[in-house]
């Protein structure tokens, strides 16, 4: 099980000193439901069955960490974008909003967010996780930061068009989904979550230059994440980068630790950021965890884990999701090794 000083070393890691061991936070959410015979329906609408997966899944593999993130649309379902949902994949934007100043007018905050749609059976997980565990594992619940946020209600090419051609207008969007996704913050820090994922995927490298994020994007990420920080709660940003440049903007801003890539040497990042900001991330699930021996796999993690490791500041992750069909060997393998070389 997880042990009593995580919360500790996850605050020690924050300030960038040495822990006890490298607290470990592997991205297994869709592998844990899928490994132990659950649909993503039966799993996102029934907080008891999310308390099963989180003991059978903790228990089995021995996370420090543990997020309840059933999907990114949750708390947006009554803003008028239509969901599609299937019995094993999480739920998809089928329609999204017109991006104008009609559609912005139009959209308000729920009274209550915690009694709307599923986002009531989430906090309603959360706090049953947090019951069962306390204070033996962190918590994580999830938002989106504001940059992204758009990319779910109004799509992607939309929303880098706004930033394009109308970025007042995206601003006035962004400033909406602060405080929108702020009570969504709220609720589930109150339900339980000692920490928060903010995802940023779409303010990156993969669609944005450097000085588009710092001009369009950083602000509105650092605000979200102070508010949370103001509430006590912990933030874990994560956007899959990759690039240093935009790296070494996002260790100036106000998260409490980044979550990196795959395919960047993350040696190369603790050098350049290691001193600013508490790292995570970078073992590539695709190309690494799930094709590999046991063996490679525990070779990979300790080159990761040596790297990152030295002087603290470093929660092991995984750079994206494990995959579902990841062998389970593989994934034993990953948890022993940073278990081993994580060690000071």
């Amino acid at each position: 099980m997880a042990y009593p000083e995580v919360m500790k070393d996850i605050h020690t890691c924050i300030a960038l000193e040495v822990p006890s061991r490298v607290p470990s936070f592997p991205l297994c959410i869709s592998y844990d439901y899928d490994c132990f015979g659950y649909t993503h329906a039966r799993w996102r609408n029934d907080p008891e069955v999310m308390l099963e997966l989180a003991r059978r899944a903790v228990g089995e593999f021995d996370y420090d960490v543990y997020m309840l993130h059933p999907d990114d649309l949750i708390e947006y379902e009554g803003t008028g974008i239509r969901i599609k949902f299937e019995e094993k994949l999480p739920p998809a934007v089928q329609t999204y909003l017109p991006a104008d100043e009609a559609t912005l007018s139009g959209l308000t905050i729920p009274a209550d967010l915690s009694t709307a749609g599923r986002m009531a059976a989430h906090l309603e997980g959360l706090s049953a996780i947090k019951e069962a565990f306390g204070d033996s594992i962190c918590l994580v619940g999830r938002i989106a930061a504001p940059f992204t946020t758009l990319t779910l209600i109004l799509g992607i090419e939309a929303t880098l068009l706004l930033m394009l051609e109308n970025p007042a207008l995206l601003r006035r969007y962004m400033e909406f989904f602060l405080e929108y996704n702020d009570v969504a913050a709220v609720a589930q820090l109150k339900a339980g979550a000692d920490a928060l994922w903010l995802g940023d995927c779409v303010a990156t490298s993969h669609f944005i230059s450097p000085q588009q994020y710092e001009d369009h994007a950083a602000e509105p990420a650092a605000l979200s994440a102070g508010r949370i920080r103001e509430r006590g709660g912990i933030v874990f940003y994560h956007g899959n980068e990759k690039s240093i440049p935009h790296l070494k903007i996002m260790a100036s801003l106000s998260f409490d630790a980044i979550n990196i890539g795959e395919g960047v040497d993350i040696g190369e990042v603790k050098t350049e950021i290691g001193d600013q900001v508490c790292i995570m991330g970078n073992l590539d699930t695709i190309n690494d965890l799930q094709p590999g021996s046991p063996e490679e796999v525990e070779q990979v993690v300790k080159s990761i884990v040596k790297k990152a490791k030295p002087g603290g500041g470093y929660i092991f992750c995984t750079g994206e999701g494990v995959p579902d069909n990841t062998p389970v060997e593989n994934v034993r393998a990953m948890m022993r090794a940073v278990k081993q070389y994580g060690k000071y």
